[in-house]
C-alpha cells in the first residue's frame, strides 16, 4: 500500500501529539508536523482555518494520511492506515485467537488494547515473561506466576465485574454496555509485592 506522508496538526504542549511524533520517529515514518501553537500569528490563523476544514472541532492531534483524517490519539489506526505491521499486531492476533474462544474477548477499545499489549511486550523484554502491565512485577518468574498474562485473577474479575483488572479482557456484556462498567479492585495479595 502506498500512502502519502502523514500531516500532523499538533501542539508543542500536547502529550498525545508528542507520542504520535515519537511513534513516527520510532517507525521511521516521514511526516510533516504543523505545530500550530508555535507558528507566527498569520501562519497560525491559516493553519487553524485548514484544520477547521478537516476537523471542525479543531482538536489535537489531528493526523491526515492520504486524505483520511484521524482525530485524536489513535496510534493503531494511524499504523493501520500507513500499512505498518509490528510485533504487537502479531501478539494481538495470537492472544485473540487463544482467548476469545474461551469467552474472554478483548476490550472493544482497540487503542487501549494495543497500549496494553505494547506494555506486555515491554515486560516480556524486561523480565522474560509478559507480566500484567498494571501490576508491579518482581522479575522472578516463580514469584510472579499469578500475574503472567492472562493473570490468575482474570476469570474471577471478568465473572464479577465484566473486565479484568487492567481492562484488556472483558465479557461480551461489558463490551456491549449491557452491564455497568465498574472499577475492578486489586485481588492480588499485597504480601506478593
Amino acid at each position: 500500500m502506498t500512502v502519502s506522508s502523514p500531516i500532523l496538526y499538533s501542539l508543542s504542549t500536547c502529550v498525545y501529539c508528542k507520542a504520535i511524533k515519537k511513534m513516527f520517529s520510532d517507525l521511521a515514518v516521514g511526516y510533516r508536523s504543523i505545530e500550530v501553537d508555535t507558528l507566527p500569528e498569520a501562519e497560525k490563523a491559516k493553519a487553524i482555518e485548514e484544520l477547521k476544514r478537516i476537523n471542525p472541532r479543531c482538536s489535537f492531534p489531528t493526523t491526515v494520511i492520504g486524505g483520511q483524517v484521524i482525530v485524536g490519539y489513535k496510534v493503531q489506526e494511524i499504523k493501520e492506515r500507513l500499512g505498518i505491521r509490528t510485533e504487537v499486531d502479531d501478539l494481538y492476533e495470537r492472544l485473540q485467537g487463544l482467548n476469545e474462544p474461551k469467552g474472554f474477548p478483548f476490550n472493544s477499545d482497540r487503542e487501549k488494547v494495543f497500549e496494553l499489549l505494547r506494555s506486555l511486550l515491554i515486560n516480556r523484554e524486561r523480565y522474560g515473561y509478559m507480566a500484567c502491565p498494571c501490576r508491579l512485577a518482581s522479575g522472578k518468574r516463580d514469584r510472579d506466576q499469578d500475574i503472567i498474562c492472562p493473570c490468575r485473577y482474570r476469570e474471577p474479575d471478568v465473572k464479577e465485574f465484566g473486565s479484568c483488572f487492567c481492562g484488556l479482557y472483558v465479557s461480551e456484556q461489558w463490551n456491549s454496555g449491557k452491564i455497568e462498567r465498574r472499577l475492578v479492585p486489586e485481588r492480588r495479595p499485597a504480601d506478593l509485592y
